[in-house]
């Protein structure tokens, strides 16, 4: 029993990453009927950014900034350039796109940085404009990347992590601050009215082009915050984590129902207590598909997700 009990909160830690990652997904879907599978790689290029912007010298809250508007702008400028001009050709151009991006970014990375993973911090070459970048912001301390906390909290028999809590209450306060945002605020109602009747919405004036650019920016901004996380807690980075992840957190706000804010997080934590029952029960061979599996069996029994409505669509 106790057993269970640890690796379900060892899972929490690890779905709340899937969570943070399927948020992009959920606000996406939800205006623009878009799966946009390059999301795993934003993730991944936010990753890459924020650490070598702390081996560079910067402070991290400053880098995880200039990370999310890095990233977020260039989320725009891919829609912008790439999902636009497809916005009338049907679903399947704009899928088959989004693969592509996918798959240009994982190599345009692994072309410029190398396809091993990466520790933190970044060792940057001498000279060169990094070198430079580095001088100019070097100071007479050594760069240490931040690492999430290590210390532990002992219940009993049950251990957990204080960096563990950290990712997941970092989940549980974006998920409901963006819930918040999009109920509360103009711009957040915007997006709503978006997803919900578009005709209607262009209709009362809401700016359709600044409200998907908007989606997209919140949507990769979130991910980087998740990227941090992630590369924290593991100490590393590489050009193909955003696949995994990817798919995993597409799957779990499918889970949770598509386009269902909390959804992506109830649907990202099953998913990561899921894959940690398995590897704690000697499973881990399947504890990828650990998450298609609940995936079909769920929408085989409820096709709207577990947080999402059934609509009627007329024929």
């Amino acid at each position: 029993m106790y057993d269970f009990i640890q690796y379900v909160f060892d899972g929490l830690a690890v779905g709340s990453v899937y969570a943070l990652i399927a948020l992009g997904y959920s606000m996406v879907f939800g205006v623009l009927q878009l799966v946009n599978f390059a999301h795993g790689e934003l993730f991944m290029v936010g990753a890459y950014f924020v650490m070598y912007a702390i081996s560079l010298g910067l402070p991290w809250h400053m880098s995880l900034f200039l990370g999310m508007a890095f990233v977020g702008l260039f989320a725009v400028l891919m829609e912008r350039l790439c999902y636009k001009p497809l916005r009338g050709a049907g679903r399947l151009a704009p899928l088959i796109t989004a693969v592509g991006l996918s798959l240009l970014l994982q190599n345009v990375v692994q072309a410029l940085l190398g396809p091993n993973p990466q520790s933190y911090p970044a060792t940057l070459p001498e000279g060169g404009f990094l070198g430079a970048v580095q001088s100019f912001f070097a100071t007479s301390e050594p760069i240490e990347m931040p690492s999430l906390p290590e210390g532990l909290f002992d219940w009993g028999e049950i251990v957990v992590r204080h960096r563990d809590i950290l990712i997941f209450v970092v989940a549980v306060a974006v998920t409901f601050g963006l819930e918040i945002f999009l109920r509360r605020t103009k711009p957040g109602q915007g997006i709503r009215a978006l997803a919900l009747q578009p005709s209607a919405a262009r209709l009362v004036g809401v700016p359709f082009d600044f409200t998907i650019s908007m989606t997209f920016f919140i949507g990769a901004s979130l991910a980087v915050v998740a990227g941090l996380l992630q590369g924290m807690a593991d100490n590393q980075v590489t050009p193909y984590m955003g696949i995994s992840s990817g798919l995993k957190a597409f799957a779990a706000a499918v889970l949770g129902g598509i386009g269902v804010i909390p959804g992506a997080l109830l649907g990202g934590l099953a998913l990561g207590i899921a894959e940690r029952l398995l590897v704690g029960y000697d499973l881990s061979t399947y504890k990828d598909g650990a998450a298609f599996f609940i995936l079909i069996f769920v929408l085989l029994l409820r096709p709207q997700g577990l947080l999402g409505k059934a609509r009627m669509v007329k024929v």
